[in-house]
């Protein structure tokens, strides 16, 4: 069973590398193709996600790779801690123009984010 998740789990990374790569591709030929036209906004705004998707195609090869580092117990518990303090004050400043369900599934993650972060610090 085990190796049968850590197939599945390589396989959806796999997945997502090609999205990846397949939408990197294609926004770079529409900035070439269209340097010419259009907001220069929108053009800068494109060349953010492209930068951030590179990231995310060089983190995924790492992965992929078994080159990834290996995230020590602190670094865990600052990430989490992090991921649950943005999420609440994310929740906080936009609960008002949230659906009830988007609300209800961010409650959701940031109790497992809690329980979480309690059993690493019992660890």
């Amino acid at each position: 069973m085990e190796n049968f998740d850590e197939q599945n789990k390589k396989d959806r990374q796999i997945d997502n590398l090609i999205n990846l790569v397949e939408n990197h591709t294609r926004t770079e030929r529409h900035l070439e193709q269209y340097s010419h036209i259009g907001n220069q906004d929108n053009k800068d705004h494109a060349r953010e996600i492209q930068e951030i998707r590179e990231e995310q195609i060089d983190d995924l090869r790492e992965k992929l790779n078994g080159n990834a580092d290996i995230q020590t117990r602190e670094e865990q518990i600052e990430n989490l801690e992090k991921k649950y303090e943005n999420t609440q004050e994310y929740m906080e400043n936009n609960k008002y123009e949230m659906s009830e369900e988007m609300l209800a599934n961010l409650q959701e993650k940031q109790e497992k984010r809690r329980i979480q972060l309690e059993n690493l610090k019992d660890y």
